[in-house]
Parts: structure tokens; sequence; C-alpha cells
């Protein structure tokens, strides 16, 4: 259920012309690349939020550098896809796009190659399971209810809760699944100042309180832990895709500080008006990217100071490969040889 506190805005009226709204149009798309920095925080204090509130993170420190690609559900493994690219038996769980998740594993469970699937309309952006190999198995997992990460719009005062679950079957093993609670409150906007940007925001809490469950089947009984309580503060800007900064916390302890850095000099370096600026892919890039050679013999991996350091040529083909497994995580570029004008790329291992 979405509360909204229309009291706040009735009894404030200067709030209604300042605060922005996040919709739809403000979540991910199938080809969006969300670039972000980690860092840590030796504290925080979560309670430090409201109406046309300022929140100063200037200080933090730009560390290891890495990126999100939402995807086409149709990219993503076949097996995956069952209930995900199936809008007429599942139209539910019928997904817009997919995001790669973290491996995780559980006691003897080990799940890897996660690929999130997610749905988003005018009324809300929903997790609706996902797809990953399981015990070395391809499976497709559907979360029943559905997470409804958000209900939309998001204004500052709306609050929403919701519940979701999945379960799987293991091989050779029985089954795991994880219930979830999430309680969401927008309990602050105003303006976020980081190192690099500054950004008009509504500020979202989220309270996740999941239990884990795993079925042992040769022994006909089961087990459920209750993890910590997890906390996710996030600050959303129009038109970002993602949070511009995000603060995890277990037990009050951040475990997780990640931040939008756009440096101006960077991209200026990179990235040219030129109409031949060549074709990537993929981007992000973790082993080798792929440039589509179009005639040309010869390009070059830049760095954001304009330095080669490395180049490839194309021979007969058309196109040619880059190796950039021992390339740092960070910001490229990708040009014809001796032309000014180049592609970004993002490498993220």
């Amino acid at each position: 259920m979405k509360i909204h506190y229309a009291l706040v805005l009735f009894a404030f009226p200067g709030l209604l012309s300042a605060q922005i709204t996040i919709t739809s149009a403000d979540m991910p798309s199938a080809g969006d690349t969300m670039r972000h920095r980690t860092t840590t925080l030796p504290e925080f204090d979560g309670a430090m939020t409201g109406a046309a509130y300022e929140w100063h993170f200037e200080t933090l420190t730009p560390d290891v550098e890495a990126a999100d690609t939402a995807v086409s559900v149709e990219s993503t493994p076949f097996l995956y896809q069952f209930y995900f690219n199936n809008p007429f038996l599942y139209p539910q769980h019928n997904a817009d796009l997919a995001l790669r998740g973290p491996s995780f594993g559980f006691q003897t469970v080990s799940i890897s190659d996660l690929f999130d699937y997610y749905k988003k309309d005018p009324d809300a952006y929903r997790n609706v399971g996902f797809g990953a190999t399981i015990n070395g198995v391809p499976a497709s997992v559907r979360r029943m209810p559905i997470d409804v990460v958000y209900q939309l719009p998001l204004e500052f005062g709306d609050s929403d809760s919701g519940e979701s679950e999945f379960m799987v079957s293991i091989p050779t093993l029985g089954a795991y699944g994880q219930h979830q609670i999430r309680e969401n409150v927008v309990d602050g906007w105003g303006t976020l100042y980081l190192p690099a940007d500054t950004f008009e925001v509504l500020r979202v809490k989220s309270v996740l309180q999941r239990t884990d469950t795993i079925f042992i089947e040769q022994f006909g009984f089961g087990l459920s832990f209750p993890e910590p309580e997890t906390i996710e503060y996030k600050w959303l800007a129009l038109g970002m895709d993602q949070p511009v900064l995000q603060v995890n916390t277990l037990a009050d302890v951040p475990t997780l500080v990640r931040f939008v850095y756009q440096p101006e000099d960077f991209s200026t370096a990179v990235i040219a008006t030129e109409a031949d600026v060549p074709v990537l892919f993929p981007n992000p890039a973790s082993d080798q990217v792929f440039v589509h050679a179009d005639g040309v013999q010869s390009y070059e991996l830049i760095d954001a100071q304009g330095r080669v350091i490395r180049s490839a040529s194309s021979g007969s083909t058309s196109r040619i490969s880059i190796d950039v497994i021992d390339v740092p995580n960070g910001i490229y570029g990708i040009r014809r040889a001796g032309a000014s004008a180049a592609a970004r790329l993002v490498v993220a291992h």
C-alpha cells in the first residue's frame, strides 16, 4: 500500500515548487550504461535528512570505477528467459530489461552468472525475478510476490511496503528460497553535493528484512535463517537511471557506498562530435572489445589524457578486437588511428 502525506505539502506550500518528482522515465532502459564509483565511509548518519535539505558529500574519494549496463531481455541467456520473455503466459513477469547481478551463495548453494529482470511502467519499477546458474544448472526464477522496488511516481513523504519471495530447486540438494519485506519512505528532498557533481534529489530509505530457507531433500526437513536488517539510502535525480548516491548499512555500519562521478575534464578529453565515431561492443567490456572496422585498418585505445595505450589493426576482416583484460577499470576512448573523435569505452572487470 502506498501512502502520500499530502498534508505535509499543504502545510508548506513552498515545497510544491521546489521538490522534484521521480517517474518511470528516470528508471533505466535497455541500452543504458550507468557508471559509478565505489568508496568507503568511516561513519554515516542516516537520520540527516528532511525537506529542502543539503547533503554534503564533496569529500568522498572516487575509488574503484564500475558500470552497470541495462540489456534487453532477448540478449540474456536463452534458458533464463522462460518467465521473463513470455507476455502471453506470464504477463506479470514479462520484463523490460535485465541487469547483471552479483554471484552469491548460501551453505551448499552457489548462484552465479546472475541476471536480475525488471519491469517498469508509470505505476512501479519492479524486480520480477532472476536467471542464474544454480549449482551448475541454468534456471529461471520468478519472484512471487514480485519485489516492488519503487512505487511511482515518487514524491517527498510517499511511503509503501511489500513482500516478495522466490523458491528454486537445487540440483542434488533440495530447494533454496528467500522471503523479503521491503519498507520504503521518501524521507528527504533537496540538494546533493558530490565531488564532481551537484544534483536536485529525492532520498528514498528502504529497510529490507530477509529470511533465507534451505530444504535438504535427503533428510526431509528445512531450516530458516533470518539475515541482519539491511537499510538502503538512495538519492534519486531526474534522468540519471540509477541512484546518484547510494549508501547501504548493516547494523548502522556502511557496507556499500557508490556514487556518480563525472568530472568535466574527463568527458572532454575523450569525446568529440565528429560523425565517424567508431561502433563498439560490448560496452562495458572486461576481456576484449570489438570495433566495427568499416574499411579502416587501425584503431587506438586511449586514456583520459589522450595517450595511446593500445592499438590494433583490422586486416581483411570487418571488425577487430582489442584486448583490455589487463587494462585498469575506468573510462577510455577508442578512435581511428590519428583521428580526434573517440567513442567512450567503459572497462569494468
